[in-house]
């Protein structure tokens, strides 16, 4: 999938401006994270382009166009994937990501599983 074909916007969480990433449409909704040092770009090149799933992201603090307050664990980044699937009234959503992404997206499902309807895991760390 091309970066260029998703939404781009920002929302606020802890006082933060958080960017994330949309593709739209009436799809399979599938929040697909990122990994450590990654952003949004790495999601779009790893993601298919099909129409079967709208794709969401979200850059994780520090990540891409994402502030930071120096917070940077694996439960405050699925802390904040979750503010935004709360955000965009998605859930339950499958949720997924590569590396650290699945790392976020396996912490979601245990710690908030009534957001999440599937895992999907690539090179979890």
């Amino acid at each position: 999938m091309k970066l260029e074909a998703l939404e781009a916007f920002t929302f606020q969480r802890d006082g933060l401006a958080l960017a994330a990433y949309d593709a739209g449409g009436d799809g399979l909704p599938v929040v697909f994270q990122h990994g450590l040092c990654g952003d949004a770009r790495q999601v779009a090149e790893a993601f298919p382009d099909d129409e079967v799933f709208r794709l969401v992201t979200l850059e994780c603090r520090g990540h891409g166009r994402s502030e930071t307050d120096g917070t940077h664990s694996i439960a405050t980044f699925a802390d904040d994937v979750a503010a935004l699937i709360t955000f965009l009234g998605l859930g339950p959503v499958v949720i997924g990501g590569i590396s650290m992404g699945a790392a976020i997206a396996s912490r979601l499902a245990v710690k908030r599983p009534e957001l999440v309807r599937g895992l999907l895991l690539a090179r979890p760390a």
